[in-house]
């Protein structure tokens, strides 16, 4: 393949891609993700961070027709999908790909639902153009990462903007040079700094790639130009994010669908809300809370062994805040050893700040793992040493984290999720019928009967 084909290759695969081409299996498991999608953007609808951006929609008027989840707000596509964006992502409890290091669901649905709401679209559309959208934002890092990744861009924003890009291209019915416009758009518009991991910020990303995609496809659709090889162009996509010579673009687009990368990798359910690089390790801590021999009284001290980017990414290593906690090794396995349970009750100031936290976070310490210096194809593994008085010892290794396609959540895992996730928000009928949409999504004749379970008949901004 020339290089020169690269983005014309992408925007044939969003154009000529339908449900029929989607094996089944596919769209079984997309149902899952949209599911556990809506239920941590439920509960991540009332932090501080979607309160804020919540307040700033309200102020700007009631037009629209596109939800804001966990509110009664309608508003402009654009604006409803950055909200529902930064939801999904601010608790940091939702899914994520391993070679796209980053989370495409909540870059890649709220702009599928913002637009399928005003476009009154089918479940079977809705996830036709989530399940597109989210298969071009993890492919393209099979050809950027690790480079890119390495280099401190945020994947989430910088793939999940062309991802949802893809993926309101595709609701709009976008073809030729109006899709290409919008790849370019949307290009145009990728960001995200990992610095700001553990900051509010964050969840602005995620939030950032949803809109991103819908402001690219609706500009392209009114005429809006931009470069028609956005992607392998000297001063496109690949080389501005990667460098020179550090990107494969082939091995962006040559297994498009081939297999769907929900099929294949597969995309990992987060089982504890805390960035990814922490749950092997929260994994190992949880063994080790659980063995009989184990007394916290009794630890004087713990290694947590890591490979370096694993290191780089658990950027707290003294975390103040909740926030930062999800983003600290030492955090993470000190509330794991405390407590013998993490939950989302985990990461909270007071708790971070409590003083048996802070004793174990202090004794803590991690080691980087040898000859692991180039960014590796999974998160783990993590090795957890706890050294108790008298000389004893207690070590677990975790490869692979719960929630892991290789290692899953039961049904009764991921049920237990959404129904903590949306408890206290939504009421008990709420809840149980969008459980029940959901299993039948793809039958479902309008999107607005599943949207509608997520609002509440109050707002919290006046």
């Amino acid at each position: 393949m020339e290089a020169k084909e690269i983005t014309a290759r992408l925007a044939d695969f969003i154009e000529s891609t339908e449900m029929s081409d989607i094996p089944g299996h596919v769209i079984q498991t997309a149902k899952l993700l949209v599911s556990d999608f809506l239920g941590v953007a439920t509960a991540g609808s009332v932090e501080p961070s979607a309160r804020i951006i919540q307040e700033v929609i309200s102020e700007q008027g009631r037009n629209g027709k596109a939800t804001v989840i966990g509110t009664d707000l309608r508003s402009h596509p654009t604006w409803s999908s950055l909200a529902n964006g930064i939801s999904g992502h601010t608790v940091d409890y939702d899914d994520v790909s391993q070679p796209m290091y980053g989370h495409p669901t909540t870059a890649v649905l709220p702009a599928a639902l913002a637009l399928g709401e005003l476009l009154d679209i089918s479940g079977s559309e809705l996830l036709k153009s989530y399940i597109i959208g989210l298969e071009v934002a993890v492919k393209l890092s099979y050809g950027m990462n690790p480079a890119h990744y390495e280099h401190g861009w945020h994947s989430t924003c910088t793939l999940g903007s062309l991802g949802s890009t893809a993926t309101a291209a595709k609701l709009l019915g976008l073809k030729k040079h109006q899709l290409r416009a919008a790849l370019a758009l949307g290009a145009s518009q990728a960001g995200g700094l990992q610095q700001n991991f553990g900051t509010m910020i964050k969840p602005f990303h995620a939030g950032r790639a949803a809109q991103n995609g819908v402001l690219a496809a609706i500009l392209a659709q009114r005429g809006w130009t931009g470069d028609q090889n956005i992607l392998e162009s000297p001063l496109g996509f690949l080389h501005v994010f990667c460098g020179e010579g550090r990107f494969d673009g082939q091995k962006c687009v040559n297994m498009l669908g081939s297999p769907f990368d929900i099929e294949q990798p597969g995309i990992i359910l987060k089982k504890y809300p805390s960035c990814a690089f922490s749950h092997p390790a929260i994994d190992a801590a949880l063994l080790i809370a659980r063995d009989p021999q184990y007394e916290p009284a009794a630890t004087e001290g713990v290694e947590g062994h890591i490979h370096a980017l694993a290191d780089q990414i658990l950027i707290h290593r003294n975390p103040q805040t909740g926030l930062e906690a999800k983003f600290s090794l030492e955090a993470c396995i000190a509330l794991a050893l405390v407590d013998g349970n993490v939950s989302s009750q985990s990461f909270t100031d007071d708790k971070v700040s409590s003083k048996t936290v802070k004793e174990m976070m202090s004794r803590v310490k991690r080691k980087i793992v040898p000859g692991a210096q180039n960014a590796p194809e999974e998160f783990g593994p993590a090795t957890v040493t706890v050294f108790l008085k008298g000389g004893r010892k207690l070590e677990a290794r975790v490869q692979k984290a719960r929630g892991n396609p290789e290692n899953p959540m039961s049904q009764q895992e991921v049920r237990e999720k959404y129904l903590d996730c949306c408890s206290g928000i939504l009421t008990e009928r709420s809840i149980e019928k969008s459980l029940a949409l959901l299993a039948n999504l793809d039958n479902l004749e309008k999107i607005g009967e599943l949207t509608d379970c997520f609002r509440i008949p109050q707002t919290r901004h006046e």
